[in-house]
């Protein structure tokens, strides 16, 4: 096989594995939506979700976005701080989804979409704010799903990222047991390729902060024009 078939049968197997990815993260999250609340991984997750809103300090007129918002409880600690701004969620899957809006049913201020993290559906430098909480790494290209974070981020924006992180000599093998355990493909990142992620999306990454053993908060701030052109960075 020439070096140009070989080229294009990766190309074509790339596309078959990030179609791969998005489908069993649908089936996975549809799978657990009606008992996930109720799960321990849930409550775990709530604890972090609460500890990243705390950081993020949203006021009452901000505009903030969750991506994978799952069944809305990252929603649920965001609406103690923002009384009059909007507060927006989205995930692919249609059951995690459905359970958020019965939440939130009569509740102003809350808009919650059915969507791909790759394309999200609201406008160009939209939100303050925007969290993310171990949806990376279902994602099948994370490099998009960051810059499209990124495009609706307002300058000066920051996105605040909790997801696994594992170490480099390990990395393929605890991938391939999570796999395992979720009954999904999944991608985790390191730490140096997830600062990669954040630096080619124009994100510029605070030092990441160690939340539990193999799980990491990521704080990237979208640079204003005046800053990108001075070329100025967070360190």
């Amino acid at each position: 096989m020439g070096r140009n078939q070989r080229k294009g049968v990766s190309v074509i197997e790339r596309g078959h594995r990030a179609e791969q990815m998005q489908r069993d993260a649908t089936a996975c999250f549809d799978r657990w939506a009606e008992d996930y609340d109720r799960s321990f991984f849930s409550r775990h997750i709530r604890r972090i979700q609460k500890r990243v809103v705390q950081l993020m300090k949203p006021t009452e007129d901000a505009f903030v976005l969750d991506v994978g918002c799952g069944t809305g409880e990252g929603i649920r600690y965001l609406s103690r701080f923002v009384k009059r701004g909007l507060l927006a969620g989205l995930d692919l899957s249609p059951k995690m989804i459905e359970v958020a809006r019965k939440k939130f049913s009569d509740r102003p201020g809350i808009e919650l979409k059915l969507g791909d993290a790759e394309n999200i559906p609201w406008p160009e430098s939209f939100f303050d704010s925007a969290m993310t909480t171990f949806t990376l790494h279902h994602c099948s290209h994370p490099d998009r799903t960051l810059s499209d974070m990124q495009r609706v981020l307002k300058p000066g924006g920051c996105l605040f990222l909790v997801d696994l992180i594992f170490p480099g000599p390990l990395h393929r093998l605890l991938n391939w047991i999570l796999r395992r355990a979720e009954g999904a493909e999944v991608q985790v990142q390191t730490l140096d390729s997830m600062r990669q992620l954040f630096l080619q999306a124009h994100l510029y990454p605070n030092p990441p902060q160690r939340l539990a053993p193999l799980i990491f908060l990521f704080v990237g701030e979208k640079q204003s024009p005046d800053a990108k052109q001075k070329g100025t960075e967070i360190a």
